[in-house]
């Protein structure tokens, strides 16, 4: 679905002194005369309230789609108390946590009876918090991860739902043990005390994203985060949620098809003490949103043939999303260095990949309501890919930890500059892969390099972790974060304020804020005669007759969860 043009925002403007004028989200106040020397500019004051998210009702109301899949054939359980890994049935193969972990190098699983050194805890991501965003509720989600636990030789989980008085962010994570803490959410970021309703797809979802980053970072917090539906807005208010929770990982199993909308709600991305992960998509060559973000780490799918990490054999699943965006072009480090991304002007997704295909897929216990025994699945999708990358960004992050090194944030320009560019650290970290495609276009199949079905590929990870661990800072893209200027959630970027006297003068200050829907932004210090506007996530001044002078205006942002901000923006006429 397409948008023709960016939602404008509402906002309220009072000026001390003048008259406010409002009109369709524009305000416009004027007068004249003076010097900016002379008391006779009346210097005022301007206050303006933005609503983050306010999106239009056909883009708010779009529902998401989860990304999670199971196979046709299901069911591969041998009587009710015993499963047998599929090496092979036909074209299907099953596999359980030990065999994903052996084929993609991870360490073996330890026992969790006996006391772990530091360094094993850190491999199992320890201290560390995944957050997974979904939607509607899982009635015998504890039920279920009980069973998969038991099953398969994972620590359990002390199980917690969080209340609506809840303080945030969240205390940090001990380093010891496992805890699942679920929490639905408002649409404007805050804890409901409203329990979602259940609904079988998401509940399929949930049960495999708990499970699955529970089995790459078993002594991760993993907290669920339970929209009230499948809606955009509801979706965006899961993140914003995560985001005033604390540091972590993002982890987002679903997706929205993208459009002119995107740029606008992409500040939720922009806290660089988060990394975020999302799924590509199970419908083939399709671009979807959060996975286009060039904050988000875009997870496509591949098919696991084998499960033995000396040399794991792989191809892309048939049905992976991937390909070059519409609307978002492409980022600094999807750059020449990289092959496969030469000459590309738009965003190409996905970034990595990982086992999706439910044919090779991973086994996932299912309960459904009203009953006690679980049954078993051999579960696939993107997102089975996604919440795997999500725990191993976690690992990635505790064993930083460790050494005292700050968390991961957004990984791109490491992956892309310090590994792909590299061909000695790409073949080290990475498997290519080389063969596959999911449709008939021009990108859809996979080869050397750099492509959509995949992107770099899949990771070698002792090799991946020990470079990620390695880097003595936040691997953030500064290019990818606007500059702030902040003491607390909103950051504020400005254009330079300078201009010719009696030549009508534009300029704009921008607002994001990763925790807060709405903000408060005063602006201090404003000669007679200057217009302001809102558009979008900004503001803008216009001055049709500037007089010459030094204007410090002081722009002061405050939150709806209590944070304040504050910055100078020297506006020049001379």
């Amino acid at each position: 679905m397409r948008f023709k043009s960016p939602p404008f925002f509402l906002a309220t403007q009072r000026r001390t002194g003048l008259a406010l004028c409002l009109a369709l989200g524009l305000a416009a106040c004027g007068g004249g005369g003076g010097s900016a020397s002379t008391a006779a500019d009346a210097l005022s004051t301007v206050t303006l309230e933005l609503n983050l998210l306010q999106l239009p009702q056909a883009v708010a109301a779009q529902v998401a789609r989860p990304m999670g899949l199971a196979a046709p054939t299901a069911l591969h359980v041998n009587g009710n108390t015993q499963l047998a890994p599929m090496a092979s049935e036909g074209d299907y193969a099953t596999y359980t946590p030990a065999q994903v972990r052996n084929a993609y190098g991870m360490p073996a699983l330890p026992n969790f009876a006996t006391a772990l050194s530091p360094t094993q805890a850190a491999s199992m991501g320890a201290g560390q918090t995944v957050y997974l965003i979904t939607a509607f509720h899982d009635v015998n989600i504890a039920q279920e991860l009980g069973a998969f636990n038991d099953r398969f030789g994972l620590p359990p989980c002390s199980i917690r739902r969080l209340g609506s008085t809840q303080t945030l962010p969240l205390p940090v994570k001990s380093a010891t043990g496992c805890e699942l803490l679920v929490a639905a959410n408002t649409s404007a970021g805050g804890i409901s005390a409203i329990l979602p309703d259940y609904a079988v797809e998401w509940a399929h979802e949930v049960a495999l994203d708990v499970q699955w980053a529970h089995a790459t970072a078993p002594l991760a917090r993993l907290v669920l985060i339970e929209g009230q539906d499948g809606s955009l807005s509801s979706l965006l208010g899961a993140i914003k949620l995560a985001n005033a929770m604390g540091p972590g990982v993002v982890s987002m199993s679903f997706g929205c098809p993208e459009g002119t909308w995107t740029d606008t709600v992409d500040t939720l991305f922009a806290n660089d003490a988060m990394s975020y992960v999302a799924a590509t998509g199970d419908k083939g060559p399709e671009v979807s949103w959060p996975a286009v973000s060039p904050r988000v780490l875009a997870v496509g799918g591949t098919t696991l043939r084998t499960a033995d990490g000396a040399g794991r054999t792989e191809s892309s699943w048939a049905s992976t999303g991937g390909g070059f965006s519409s609307y978002t072009t492409a980022p600094a480090y999807q750059s020449e260095a990289v092959p496969g991304l030469a000459g590309r002007a738009w965003r190409g997704v996905a970034d990595v990949a990982f086992n999706a295909d439910p044919n090779t897929g991973q086994y996932v216990a299912r309960i459904a309501p009203g009953a006690t025994a679980p049954t078993w699945a051999s579960a696939g999708g993107t997102s089975l890919a996604t919440v795997q990358w999500a725990g191993l960004l976690a690992v990635a992050n505790a064993q930083r930890a460790l050494v005292g090194r700050p968390a991961l944030g957004a990984p791109h320009a490491f992956l892309y500059g310090q590994i792909a560019a590299v061909p000695s650290q790409y073949a080290q970290a990475f498997s290519d892969i080389t063969g596959g495609s999911n449709g008939n276009c021009a990108s859809c199949t996979a080869f050397p390099g750099y492509d959509t079905l995949t992107g770099l590929g899949s990771p070698k990870t002792q090799a991946l972790l020990a470079l990620l661990s390695q880097s003595p800072a936040s691997l953030s893209d500064p290019a990818a974060s606007a500059p702030t200027a902040s003491v607390g959630g909103t950051a504020i970027r400005a254009d330079t304020f300078a201009g010719t006297p009696g030549k009508a003068f534009s300029g704009g200050i921008a607002f994001s804020d990763p925790v807060a829907t709405r903000i408060t932004v005063t602006i201090a210090g404003v000669p007679k005669g200057v217009e302001w506007a809102i558009r979008g996530t900004a503001v803008v001044a216009q001055w049709a007759n500037p007089r010459p002078g030094t204007y410090p205006l002081v722009v002061s942002t405050r939150n709806d969860i209590g944070q304040t901000t504050q910055t100078q923006v020297d506006l020049a006429i001379r």
